[in-house]
């Protein structure tokens, strides 16, 4: 196997040398309405890893993220609160690429963990793609979310990057609405408002 950054031979899809170089969390917060989000990195430190959700190595990649990332923060939250069961809610699980990489980073981040993965029960109605568009354009075009999964649970709330907040700040409106108690968002990459990604 090769390192999908480097293409080095690996035994993981993203080498040790690479690890170190530009996958060391950094652990951004921001403040989306009332949701607080967590962030692993900063958007363009690790722009190649979040868009191999474009590519077929992506699901290797998203899969290894989760499990070095965001499995081990999440075990260590769970560590420090009584409050169980604890929920993943992944936002809009859409598979147009033959896998779901926020799937990926539910499923994988719930693993060796008693926080249980709710797969596909938070989708968008609104197909709309938000990559490059402006803060404006977001608030005109809402996702229009749809909540399918269980009530009065609490949860944490996973996507893959925060740009703006409106796509978080809207989940968080409907989970709220039905129920959902979310202790914060948590998210791969943490990217400039109206920066493209």
């Amino acid at each position: 196997m090769r390192c999908f950054s480097c293409d080095n031979l690996s035994i993981k899809p993203v080498c040790d040398d690479c690890i170190k170089d530009f996958l060391t969390p950094e652990m951004i917060k921001k403040e989306v309405g009332n949701l607080e989000v967590i962030s692993f990195f900063d958007y363009y430190l690790t722009v190649e890893f979040i868009k191999s959700k474009y590519t077929t190595s992506g699901y290797r990649v998203y899969k290894f993220l989760a499990q070095k990332f965001i499995a081990p923060f999440i075990r260590a939250y769970l560590e420090g609160i009584k409050s169980t069961p604890l929920y993943l809610i992944g936002v809009d699980e859409d598979i147009s690429r033959g896998y779901s990489n926020v799937a990926q980073m539910v499923h994988f981040g719930s693993l060796k963990s008693d926080v249980k993965a709710l797969h596909n029960v938070l989708r968008a109605k609104n197909r709309v793609k938000y990559a490059g568009e402006s803060l404006e354009f977001r608030l005109n075009n809402p996702r229009n979310f749809i909540y399918k999964g269980p009530k009065g649970i609490d949860a944490i709330l996973i996507d893959d990057t925060v740009t703006t907040g409106t796509t978080l700040e809207q989940a968080h409106r409907v989970l709220k609405e039905s129920g959902v108690n979310v202790h914060f968002a948590l998210t791969l990459a943490n990217a400039k408002e109206g920066m493209d990604y």
